[in-house]
């Protein structure tokens, strides 16, 4: 007579003491990743700019590695050159915008200035009485504590932005170093970090890299390429303070209304001021050389590498920027090309009801 079967029943659905145990570190992982995340917030801006320059500029670093035969020696060079190359245009065009705000500031306060637009006020008679209206309300001596009130935050942000920028471009040089000579290590790291096939890692990295050329070569350089020819003509216009206008040209490139915001006032005023062969120039130079730029050479620079629709790309460069500031510019892309790429990956998995564990 054969004995009874002694072996343990399984029972669907009754959680188990390996359960546990995986939930456990499931939640434990998380808090973890958090904690990380937590660490790593103030270093996101130097995190993301390091990897971008890294990425973008690893061909340069490959060669010097080739030619020098050290690691160490090529990402040293490397990060210096790239660190030059890319701060001194910023640094000189910054010192010549900050001289013509001044300079802006001076022209305004001058009784010169003051002179035209007390004339400009008298030919305009309904602006000339809100103004005096507004003048007449307002009061130095009593506004003053409020005043002082609403700028101190400001003041204390024009003293802290800097070291702030500052901290965070050591940072970035810093970890630039590290990211052109261990990333063969970083790389492989990530790669077994992830939890997904070797093919699937490599489709993300080939995802990733395509996102950061297109942001840097196509969003970037377009929107400095255009800041930089609008600055031009404005200059040789003699519009006042041209080059800090260049660099605010820069900036609003990325959004909707772009270089318009910028050319289009500098065309106004030209027409008010009676040069209208100058006025005209500047409209068909912002509306063809600088407004079809963005037609032409961004699908050149960036071909199909983004593989996002037109609004997808506008919705993660503007809430990039609202959600990260200019770091934004490249996370927010980079974070939905991410996105794109792990809801495909679910689809490829579980199409025809298959499990999601297989490739």
């Amino acid at each position: 007579m054969s004995s009874p079967d002694q072996s343990p029943k399984v029972e669907r659905g009754v959680a188990t003491r390996s359960r546990g145990k995986l939930l456990a570190l499931a939640v434990a992982t998380g808090l973890a990743l958090f904690l990380c995340y937590l660490l790593a917030s103030p270093f996101i801006p130097a995190i993301v700019w390091s990897t971008t320059v890294a990425v973008v500029t690893r061909p340069y670093c490959l060669w010097l590695e080739r030619w020098l035969k050290s690691r160490n020696a090529a990402a040293l060079i490397s990060a210096a050159t790239v660190t030059i190359a890319v701060l001194t245009p910023i640094v000189l065009i910054g010192y010549v915008a900050v001289q013509q705000f001044g300079k802006a500031v001076e022209e305004i306060q001058s009784p010169e200035t003051q002179e035209k637009v007390g004339q400009w006020l008298a030919q305009h008679p309904h602006l000339d009485r809100v103004w005096t209206s507004v003048s007449d309300n307002f009061n130095p001596a009593e506004k003053a504590p409020e005043l002082i009130g609403r700028l101190r935050p400001g003041a204390v942000a024009a003293v802290s932005t800097p070291l702030y920028i500052g901290l965070q471009l050591a940072i970035t040089i810093y970890m630039l170093f590290f990211l052109y000579r261990d990333k063969e290590e970083v790389l492989e790291s990530v790669r077994h970090m992830l939890p997904l096939t070797h093919p699937e890692v490599d489709r993300l990295f080939r995802r990733v890299d395509d996102a950061l050329h297109a942001t840097i070569f196509g969003t970037l350089t377009v929107a400095v390429l255009q800041g930089t020819l609008g600055g031009l003509m404005l200059w040789v216009l003699g519009v006042p303070g041209a080059a800090l206008w260049g660099v605010v040209m820069v900036f609003v490139a990325m959004i909707p209304t772009g270089t318009f915001t910028v050319w289009g006032p500098a065309t106004i005023y030209l027409f008010l001021e009676g040069h209208w062969g100058r006025a005209l120039i500047l409209l068909g130079w912002g509306g063809i050389a600088v407004g079809l730029i963005d037609n032409f050479l961004y699908p050149v620079l960036v071909g199909q590498r983004l593989r996002l629709h037109t609004v997808v790309t506008f919705v993660a460069v503007v809430g990039g920027l609202a959600a990260f500031g200019f770091t934004g510019v490249v996370l927010g892309p980079v974070v939905v090309t991410i996105t794109v790429f792990l809801m495909e990956t679910w689809r490829r998995r579980t199409e025809h009801g298959a499990s999601a564990e297989r490739v």
